[in-house]
């Protein structure tokens, strides 16, 4: 079997993940101290839709639907996955992450406060991304605001 990974990279996926009252999750990594989306490590065998599927049920455990589901032919061989975007980030610990982003309706959801690796929870508003500026990475808070318009229509 081929590794998912080579030479220096990761296969990655997160997930913004947006309340219907507007509000988006994020996670604070414990390796890059800042808020990130909920996500993690493709295992070998899966497929990025796959991945943050289980990913979000083993950090939240809240029940959510893709913003755009993936499209399927009509033969049922073909699959089309379209997440939101995929980046190429460069992470100290990993070298370079290649991370299919989607963004996500939350379904269901609680009051939890951390992860299963225990990091914080926490929901944000517009609001409080636009006073987070300076604060997180540039390209999640972006990312954030724009999963919160996007999830409006």
């Amino acid at each position: 079997m081929s590794e998912i990974n080579w030479k220096d990279k990761c296969w990655v996926t997160t997930l913004f993940l947006v309340r219907e009252d507007g509000k988006v999750l994020l996670t604070m990594n414990k390796n890059l101290n800042t808020w990130i989306p909920v996500g993690g490590h493709i295992n070998p065998g899966e497929t990025p839709e796959e991945a943050i599927k289980r990913e979000v049920a083993e950090e939240t455990q809240f029940d959510f639907e893709f913003l755009e589901e993936p499209e399927y032919k009509n033969d049922g061989n073909i699959k089309i996955i379209k997440p939101y975007m995929i980046q190429i980030e460069k992470v100290p610990h990993h070298n370079q992450h290649m991370n299919f982003i989607f963004i996500g309706k939350c379904k269901s959801w609680n009051e939890k406060q951390a992860t299963d690796e225990n990091e914080k929870l926490r929901w944000f508003s517009k609001d409080d991304l636009l006073q987070m500026e300076g604060k997180m990475l540039e390209n999640v808070r972006e990312t954030a605001l724009k999963s919160i318009e996007l999830t409006k229509k």
